[in-house]
C-alpha cells in the first residue's frame, strides 16, 4: 500500500474561476493522480501555486493567464489546459440571440480558433488578438465607445469588461480540455520532476497593537504579522480571500486608503488596507472585530462593486437606463421603489458604478436589522469620514425604526456631496409619512428622486432576456451543460405573475438549469417544474373567511411558518419591523 502512494503523482489544479472546478468533479481521474482542486486567478493563482510547491505538489494544472504566470515562479511542471473548439461552440451558443455587438478579447491561442468557427457559422463577432493582459483595458474602452455591449473571453477580459462597464462572457473549459490537460500532465511529470525550496519572510512585529495587523508584499505574501493576530485562530481565513489581492492592488495604485468586507467560513470581518511602501509594494492591513456569520449586521461595506446591465428591450428596461445615467451624475439623493426581488439593490449598484466606478466604496446600511443593532449605528459616521467618496445605500428604508430616522436625518445632511445617497423602499414613502410611520424631515431629504421599478408581470417581454443572462451566470458558476431555453418554455413562463419578480425567476431558472441534462431546457421540464410551484401554491392558500383581524392572524402564522420562526425574517416579508410582528402576535 506504501508503494502504491509513493507512486500517485501529487497535483493540484488551480481553477481560475468557480465552474472550472465544478466541471473537475465530473472528470475521471487516472488511478495514479492524487488530485486536489483550488479556486485562484492571476496573482492570488500564483499565491496558491508558490504555496502548494512548499507543501509538496509535483504537478499544477491551470489554465490561461493564470498557468503562465505560475509557470515563471515554480519550479514544479505547470500544464496549460487549452481552450477547444467545443468549448467555443457553447460560449457562441450561449449568445446566440445576440445579433450585433459582440466582441472577443483574447491571446492568440483563443482568437484564431474562434475566428475559424465564427466563419463557418456565419457569426458577427468582432476578433481582437491581444499579446499582453495590460492591452485588455484599452481595447475595451474603444469597443465600448464603438457600441459594443458584449465582450468574449479569458477571465481577465471579464473582470475589466465588468469595470469598463461592458457585460463579459466566460469562454469555460469543458470536461475534454480538462481530461486532455491532466493526461498532458501524467506525460510531463514522468520527464519534468525538480523541488525548489522557497524562503520564508514571516516575522514578528506590532505585537503591541490591540487588534490584528500584517504586512503584506504585493504579491499577497505575509511580511509580518502581530501578536493579535496570531491569537486569532480565525484570521487566517481572510488570506484565502479573492478580495485580498483585489484591495493591495487598489491601494498600491491610489496610495489612500480602502475597506474591505470578507467573509470566512464562520465570521465576517471589516478590513482597512493602508499603504506601507509604494516603492517596495508593502500594504498594511488593519483587521476589524469578526462578527460571526450567524449575527445580525446592520452595517457593511462593499469594497469594489462591479457592473451589473440592466437587461431587457422594454419600455421600462430602456427608461431605467437613460433614468440612471442622468441620476447618477447629480448630488441629490434618490430613492428606489419596488415591490420584493425586482432588483432595487441591483439598480443601486449600476447608480454607484455609473458614477465612481470601482475605485469607490459602497457603506450598506441594512434598515430592517437597525432595531436590534441599534449600536452598529453609530459606527456609520466614522466609516465615512474614512471613505470621503462613495455611496450611502439604505435598504428596506421603510422599515427603519421611527426612533432611528431623527439620527438617520441628521447623519444624511451632515454628509458631503461626494458620497451619494441611495435608498430601497418597497412601500411609497409619502403614505406612510401620512400613517404618522415615517420622518417627514427625512422623507424630503431623500425623496427628490424616485426611481419606480415595474414588477416582472409588467414587463414580461424581458423574461427571455434574463433567462439568457441567468443561464449564462449559472454555466460560469456552476459549469452546467445548459446553453439555452426553447423558446415555447419562454413563452410559457410568461404565462405566470411571478409574484416574486426576479428573484424568483432567477431561482427557477436556476432549478431547471441543475434538473436539466439537457444542453436545452424543454417546454416539458417548464411545465413540471412550474405545475410543482403552483401545487405548492394550492396547498398554502389560507382561507378568507372570519375578521380582518383575523386573516391578519393567519397570514402573519403562515409566512412565519414558512420562515421557520425566524421573526426577523417573517417581518421583513410583512414589510413591518419586528417590534410591530411582535405586537401582533400578543393581540
Amino acid at each position: 500500500m506504501q508503494q502504491m502512494r509513493d507512486k500517485m503523482i501529487k497535483a493540484l489544479l488551480i481553477a481560475p474561476y468557480q465552474g472550472m472546478a465544478e466541471t473537475v468533479k465530473k472528470v475521471n481521474i487516472p488511478d495514479d493522480i492524487e488530485l486536489d482542486v483550488k479556486i485562484a486567478n492571476l496573482e492570488e493563482g500564483v499565491r496558491v501555486a508558490k504555496l502548494a510547491e512548499k507543501q509538496g505538489y509535483e504537478l499544477i494544472v491551470s489554465r490561461g493567464g493564470t498557468a503562465s504566470m505560475i509557470q515563471d515562479v515554480v519550479s514544479i511542471p505547470v500544464v496549460h489546459i487549452d481552450i477547444t473548439g467545443y468549448d467555443m461552440l457553447r460560449v457562441f451558443t450561449l449568445l446566440r440571440g445576440i445579433k450585433k455587438g459582440v466582441a472577443l478579447v483574447g491571446y492568440a491561442n483563443i482568437s484564431q480558433g474562434a475566428a475559424t468557427i465564427c466563419n463557418i457559422l456565419e457569426f458577427d463577432v468582432k476578433m481582437i488578438t491581444i499579446t499582453s493582459r495590460n492591452e485588455v483595458r484599452g481595447h475595451l474602452e474603444q469597443l465600448k465607445q464603438q457600441g459594443y455591449a458584449v465582450v468574449i473571453g479569458d477571465v481577465i477580459t471579464v473582470q475589466v469588461a465588468e469595470q469598463v462597464g461592458l457585460r463579459g462572457v466566460l469562454i469555460t473549459s469543458g470536461k475534454e480540455a480538462v481530461t486532455d490537460a491532466i493526461e498532458e500532465g501524467k506525460r510531463v511529470y514522468h520527464f519534468f520532476r525538480r523541488v525548489n525550496n522557497q524562503f520564508n519572510y514571516f516575522r514578528e512585529t506590532f505585537n503591541s497593537m490591540p487588534f490584528p495587523v500584517i504586512l503584506l508584499h504585493k504579491n499577497g505574501e505575509i511580511i509580518a504579522k502581530n501578536l493579535m493576530y496570531e491569537q486569532d485562530s480565525h484570521c487566517h481565513e481572510i488570506m484565502e480571500s479573492s478580495a485580498v489581492p483585489r484591495i493591495i492592488k487598489r491601494v498600491l495604485e491610489s496610495g489612500i486608503s480602502k475597506w474591505s468586507e470578507i467573509e470566512g467560513k464562520t465570521n465576517r470581518y471589516e478590513i482597512q488596507a493602508f499603504l506601507v511602501s509604494k516603492a517596495e509594494g508593502i500594504v498594511g492591513i488593519n483587521i476589524h472585530a469578526a462578527l460571526l456569520k450567524s449575527h445580525t449586521k446592520a452595517v457593511k461595506i462593499i469594497g469594489d462593486p462591479v457592473h451589473i446591465p440592466i437587461i431587457g428591450d422594454s419600455g421600462q428596461a430602456i427608461n431605467l437606463r437613460k433614468n440612471i445615467e442622468q441620476i447618477a451624475h447629480s448630488d441629490d439623493p434618490v430613492c428606489i421603489l419596488g415591490e420584493p426581488g425586482t432588483g432595487k439593490f441591483s439598480v443601486a449598484q449600476e447608480i454607484h458604478f455609473e458614477r465612481f466606478g470601482q475605485d469607490s466604496p459602497m457603506v450598506v446600511i441594512e434598515g430592517s436589522c437597525l432595531a436590534k443593532a441599534a449600536a452598529e449605528y453609530e459606527k456609520i459616521h466614522p466609516k465615512l469620514l474614512s471613505i470621503k467618496l462613495g455611496t450611502v445605500l439604505i435598504k428596506d428604508i421603510d422599515a427603519v425604526p421611527m426612533e432611528i430616522q431623527d439620527a438617520m436625518e441628521s447623519l444624511l445632511r451632515s454628509i458631503p456631496n461626494s458620497i451619494k445617497v441611495i435608498v430601497l423602499a418597497k412601500e411609497a414613502l409619502d403614505k406612510l409619512v401620512y400613517a404618522g410611520r415615517f420622518n417627514d424631515g427625512l422623507h424630503q431629504k431623500i425623496s427628490k428622486y424616485t426611481l419606480h421599478l415595474a414588477p416582472l408581470r409588467d414587463r414580461k417581454e424581458d423574461i427571455g432576456a434574463f433567462v439568457d443572462y441567468f443561464l449564462a451566470e449559472f454555466h460560469a458558476e456552476n459549469g452546467n451543460e445548459t446553453v439555452g431555453m426553447k423558446q415555447g418554455a419562454v413563452e410559457y413562463l410568461k404565462k405566470f405573475d411571478w409574484l416574486g419578480n426576479l428573484s424568483q425567476l432567477k431561482k427557477v431558472i436556476r432549478k431547471l438549469s441543475v434538473m436539466t441534462t439537457a444542453n436545452y431546457i424543454e417546454l416539458s421540464h417548464v411545465e413540471t417544474l412550474m405545475n410543482e410551484y403552483e401545487e405548492t401554491v394550492a396547498d398554502i392558500s389560507l382561507p378568507l373567511n372570519g375578521t380582518l383581524e383575523e386573516i391578519e392572524q393567519a397570514v402573519i402564522k403562515q409566512v412565519l411558518q414558512e420562515e421557520g420562526n425566524n421573526q426577523s425574517n417573517a417581518a421583513k416579508r410583512l414589510g413591518i419591523n419586528r417590534s410591530t410582528l411582535w405586537r401582533k402576535l400578543k393581540e
